[in-house]
């Protein structure tokens, strides 16, 4: 299963353009074409020629992209990082999430420490 999106939210791609149908000289109907079409920004589809024919196009990357299957990794808090560029607010966010007891009267520096 192939997910892709799109900045666009409804965008449409044309992967066969319908085409007229003739009998004896007079149209008489048009063929059903392929379309990629894109719901809140979001397709999904397991045809590899579809797959293939979407990464060849141009638009490609700038319009629409292949979406990852790995769930977003949420940012782990730095520890030996720097950590003075951090509020004091967040600060003790991280301490609380490390389990450190903190009484509310630590300073910046301090809680810099205990990290």
């Amino acid at each position: 299963m192939a997910k892709f999106n799109s900045h666009i939210k409804s965008l449409k791609i044309v992967l066969k353009p319908a085409m007229p149908m003739f009998e004896g000289g007079t149209k008489v109907g048009d063929s059903q074409g392929k379309y990629a079409q894109f719901v809140d920004g979001k397709f999904e589809t397991q045809d590899e020629e579809i797959i293939a024919k979407l990464e060849s196009l141009p638009t490609f990357n700038v319009d629409f992209w292949k979406a990852s299957d790995e769930p977003e990794k949420t940012k782990e808090p730095e520890v030996g990082g720097d950590l003075q560029k951090h509020t004091k607010k967040e600060l003790q966010a991280m301490a609380e999430e490390k389990g450190i007891q903190l009484d509310g009267s630590e300073t910046k520096d301090r809680l810099i420490e205990l990290l």
